[in-house]
């Protein structure tokens, strides 16, 4: 490669990804098209014959999970650039925002929460006169919209230029440590600022005033942590997916990279847990009637307690123990069972977040909840297509990468 700058900067740039057959083609998009028309029936269903409130606890769920997945992957992207991250060129990069349109879905998706509110929002029923001012429904729709369109706006801002030649020139210049490009460096930053802020507000809204006397200064912490968590796993789990899809020499074929994908499953599940107690143990020594409650009923009463274990164990302990060795973090099955109970363990944590604000005595989780889950679920697929293809393209591309091995 040329040691004149500019030279330098175009040979980079013109290393283009090439074609591959598509790994999420029609194929994915009929089976993603067929979950959502399931999923929707379902629901409607559910709203028809007596099962509305049940409906919309998993339309919450389901709302805030995969919109925290989706989120947190592309946070992660942010993250990459901020840290000057050039172990695997410009695939995780693309990895991370995959996931993307499912943002503009979601946002789409929350303004449906308002023909559920009086299901889902006990203060829409039984107004709080000291917090009307704040838990009203026309001022929470609308900060929350505002926050969500703001920051999926800001998203798609971020994913252009990251696309970008010069983005994407830098992401496979290993060979120095130039800056990335300035408007990186304005829209990175602000992406993740926005993630903190929005994802806050969304937790103070959508959680929290479920059971409206409780709060927590920490807990919006808590609640972001998990979605970039959330979202680093689904990048671990595709990451091994396509490992074996994508034909010998992939970037996934690389044991660094599988190294580098599953340190991050594993430090970012300890900061999970490390969130956790930090919320817990506040709560637990100040043994205010006010705070405790919440947890109480989460963590030491039936039938919530299993579930609440449940979460601990699939988020924490299992990533902890699992990925503990250099081997395990790079063997693909064991990195991608670990994150696909990840997911599950992060879905039931938020399971355990809502429901049990409106549900006391009961887990109503059965065959209509399950088929909402899987509507929303092909509903995150099908948004996803054309970001897997990107990333089989630059998977495949033949781009110089990192090959630091600790």
């Amino acid at each position: 490669m040329s040691t004149n700058p500019q030279t330098a900067h175009r040979e980079r740039a013109a290393i283009k990804p090439q074609a591959v057959e598509s790994v999420a083609g029609a194929t994915m998009q009929i089976v993603a098209g067929a979950m959502i028309v399931v999923g929707a029936i379902a629901f409607v269903l559910a709203l028809l014959h007596g099962g509305a409130a049940i409906a919309w606890q998993a339309y919450l769920v389901n709302l805030l999970f995969f919109l925290g997945v989706a989120q947190g992957a592309l946070v992660a992207s942010a993250a990459f650039y901020l840290t000057q991250a050039k172990w695997g060129g410009s695939t995780p990069y693309r990895l991370g925002e995959a996931f993307a349109p499912f943002l503009w879905v979601g946002f789409f998706l929350f303004f449906g929460l308002y023909f559920g509110r009086s299901l889902i929002f006990p203060w829409v029923t039984h107004p709080i006169p000291q917090k009307a001012a704040w838990l009203n429904v026309p001022f929470l729709f609308a900060r929350d919209g505002i926050g969500l369109g703001v920051i999926a706006a800001a998203s798609f801002a971020f994913i252009r230029v990251s696309r970008g030649d010069d983005a994407r020139a830098w992401t496979i210049a290993i060979d120095d440590i130039e800056l990335p490009p300035h408007s990186i460096r304005v829209l990175a930053p602000l992406v993740a600022v926005l993630f903190a802020v929005v994802y806050t507000l969304i937790s103070f809204d959508l959680v929290m005033s479920l059971a409206p006397v409780w709060r927590s200064t920490l807990f919006g912490w808590y609640f972001f942590g998990g979605a970039f968590w959330s979202g680093l796993t689904a990048m671990a789990l595709v990451a091994t997916v396509m490992r074996g899809r994508l034909g010998d020499h992939n970037l996934f074929t690389n044991p660094t990279v599988m190294h580098d994908f599953g340190k991050m499953v594993f430090a970012f599940s300890v900061f999970w847990i490390y969130l956790m107690f930090a919320q817990y143990i506040v709560i637990w020594y100040g043994d205010l009637p006010v705070e405790t409650f919440f947890i109480v009923q989460r963590v030491h009463h039936m039938p919530w307690s299993p579930l609440s274990v449940a979460c601990l164990i699939l988020i924490w302990l299992i990533p902890f123990t699992v990925l503990m060795s250099v081997r395990t973090k790079k063997t693909p099955m064991i990195l991608g069972t670990v994150s696909a109970l990840g997911l599950i363990g992060m879905w039931l944590e938020r399971y355990v977040l809502v429901v049990p604000s409106l549900s006391l005595d009961a887990i109503p989780f059965g065959l209509t909840q399950f088929l909402i889950t899987i509507g929303f679920l092909g509903a995150f697929l099908f948004s996803a297509v054309p970001g897997l293809n990107r990333v089989a393209q630059a998977a495949t591309s033949g781009e110089p990468v990192g090959d630091d091995e600790e």
